[in-house]
């Protein structure tokens, strides 16, 4: 066709049609801009297709690591509500001042169980991190579903920052543990902790056999044992905004779940 137009110029030309010419030119030149912005056209199509694609992909995975999410903090949570409750009847008990050997084992033992340390969730990251740091939430369409992610992402920033916090309080009554018991007289328990994690959340009374008998305070004075109790109430008061914290993201991923399954049609 193009071999045709230019004939038919060369035509004009030798005809000294100028006019004419200048018509066939332009027209060649139109149709020319034609072609290039259909096949513009059909690439863009194209292209944004395979962003669907890509946002769809996105979605499916992310709802996969929610999923694991949802469970790992309801887990946590669940877990360090038993340890509370223990730590709740141990600051009763160090309240009373015990002076029975019998009480301060009591306390020995609900110290080991209940202090040995605390539950977190461990977030799957993976597509957030795809999101962030290749561009994804650029192809993310849906402004409710990206605002939702991103409120997510904030939530599991101050769920690790608060797990940091934790930490901190946990040290503190590690070391004050040091100064107040003998602590190899639970080796045994620590023993059986360590073997599963998940053991320190059995009923106390599952720990007997593994405490050995002894004097189990090697500081009882009032001091030390009113510093324990401080330092064991500030630790619960961090365990209970951490649980908190873990409620209010495992309400964010509940949300960001149906949110995507409802908008991108994933069950």
């Amino acid at each position: 066709m193009f071999r045709l137009f230019q004939n038919e110029r060369q035509a004009l030309l030798k005809a000294k049609k100028i006019r004419k010419y200048l018509a066939y030119a332009t027209g060649e030149i139109v149709l020319v801009v034609i072609g290039i912005l259909i096949a513009l056209q059909f690439n863009n199509a194209d292209l944004d297709r395979q962003d669907r694609k890509k946002e769809r992909d996105f979605m499916v995975s992310m709802l996969q690591e929610l999923d694991n999410d949802i469970a790992e903090l309801d887990r946590a949570v669940a877990g360090n509500q038993l340890l509370l409750e223990g730590m709740d009847e141990l600051l009763a008990e160090i309240a009373r001042q015990p002076q029975e050997v019998a009480d301060q084992r009591s306390i020995f033992l609900n110290s080991v169980r209940n202090t040995y340390w605390f539950l977190m969730a461990q977030f799957s990251e993976g597509t957030l991190s795809q999101l962030k740091y290749s561009g994804g939430f650029q192809l993310i369409e849906k402004d409710d579903v990206l605002e939702a992610i991103l409120r997510y992402d904030q939530g599991l920033l101050s769920c690790k920052h608060q797990f940091e916090n934790l930490e901190t309080y946990f040290h503190v009554v590690e070391a004050r543990q040091k100064t107040l018991f003998d602590l190899s007289l639970g080796k045994r328990a620590f023993d059986f902790i360590e073997q599963d994690f998940m053991n320190m959340l059995l009923p106390a009374k599952r720990f007997e056999e593994f405490i050995d008998e002894g004097n189990y305070l090697i500081n009882s004075d009032v001091i030390t044992l009113q510093a324990y109790y401080g330092d064991v109430l500030y630790y619960r008061t961090a365990m209970k905004v951490t649980n908190v914290m873990m409620s209010g993201q495992q309400e964010l991923a509940e949300s960001l779940t149906a949110l995507i399954s409802e908008n991108y049609g994933i069950e």
